[in-house]
């Protein structure tokens, strides 16, 4: 992997924890973007001098769930890697089909050093999301 640091889109639909999440990222030294929801999103990754290499999203969001947002910018940004965020277990995102096995993947609450640790993971060994799409629909 590249010896820098990834760019990271942060989706949440609760601002505080977006902001957390924002803010921990941020303290490590990440460039870090964030929105609301899909739409706001979308418009963030069509402009082309946004340059995205992590989408950390919720799961379960109005309008746009994290893998159809995936989805999504996968076919604008074919490189991106996905971080799902979610209170739910995997066991309960799975059987309702909203996260592919082998996804990566972090239950709410959590720590500073967890979520940091989990985007090194991401960004240094995770197949890119088009990959792991490709797996199962």
């Amino acid at each position: 992997m590249e010896n820098r640091k990834p760019v990271i889109l942060v989706v949440n639909d609760e601002r505080s924890v977006r902001e957390l999440i924002c803010l921990y990222l941020e303290t490590a030294g990440y460039t870090v973007y964030q929105a609301e929801g899909g739409r706001e999103a979308m418009a963030l990754v069509t402009s082309p001098d946004i340059i995205v290499d992590i989408l950390i999203t919720d799961i379960i969001m109005p309008y746009m769930h994290g893998r159809e947002l995936a989805n999504r910018i996968c076919s604008i940004k074919r490189q991106i890697k996905v971080l799902f965020v979610s209170a739910y277990s995997a066991e309960i995102l799975s059987a309702q089909n909203l996260c592919p096995e082998g996804a990566d993947y972090i239950r709410k609450p959590f720590s500073k050093e967890l979520l940091l640790e989990r985007v090194s993971r991401v960004w240094e060994s995770s197949p890119k999301w088009k990959e792991l799409a490709s797996r199962r629909l």
